[in-house]
């Protein structure tokens, strides 16, 4: 038994020559019933969702496999999750490719533009030694921000955040380029997560924003 524990590990430890492999991260699914709201906050709304600052290169966070790398990318499975939870939660969106200015805005009849920012990125793994088995482990991070811009400019802005862990399954001899496995499912997971936060927090901000249009436009009474 001793033997076949020790196989296992050593069978990851001896993975040692430098190696890539690609990792493709699908979008998640998104359903109404996994937002904070099933009702569509009404209004028309112009969102831009940056993209382009998610790709990076996963390592293992120990020496066990750390001649590999990972390199991945985020943003196909983003965009069309974002778009999809963002249609599913506001009356009327439009999808842009930049900012507005809050003149365009009143121009174009919108009630607000959304922006969702991209903010920091972080993932790694590690493999996992069991008494029988071997299997590695991923993590990885995201973090964002979310603006709402009204006619009159900024009114509200909040942070987003996904994070999430995956796992490959376990196996008699694990190898190091399992390890593709359990980063694209925990970059599934942190995606949706993320996106789900966004989602919330715009919808927050704009709640902010028609509050404040409600103060300023309520007359001073004695």
């Amino acid at each position: 038994m001793r033997f076949v524990r020790l196989a296992s590990v050593l069978a990851l430890a001896l993975m040692t020559v430098a190696c890539s492999k690609d990792v493709t991260v699908q979008a998640p699914t998104i359903a109404v019933t996994d937002l904070g709201s099933s009702s569509k906050t009404p209004g028309k709304y112009a969102v831009w969702i940056q993209t382009g600052g998610w790709n990076t290169e996963v390592k293992a966070a120990g020496y066990t496999c750390s001649a590999w790398s990972f390199p991945m990318a985020l943003e196909g499975g983003y965009s069309s999750a974002a778009q999809s939870a963002f249609s599913q939660s506001f009356g009327s969106v439009q999808f842009i490719t930049d900012t507005l200015k809050p003149a365009d805005l009143k121009a174009q009849g919108f009630d607000a533009q959304i922006i969702v920012y991209q903010g920091g990125l972080s993932a790694s793994f590690n493999p996992v030694a069991g008494f029988w088995t071997a299997s590695l482990s991923a993590s990885l991070g995201i973090d964002g921000t979310v603006a709402v811009v009204g006619p009159s400019g900024l009114t509200s802005q909040g942070t987003a955040k996904g994070i999430a862990t995956g796992g490959s399954e376990d196996s008699m001899f694990a190898s190091c380029s399992d390890a593709a496995e359990a980063i694209a499912a925990a970059g599934q997971v942190a995606l949706k997560n993320f996106v789900l936060d966004a989602v919330n927090q715009a919808k927050l901000n704009v709640l902010e924003m028609r509050l404040k249009a409600q103060t300023a436009s309520t007359p001073v009474t004695q």
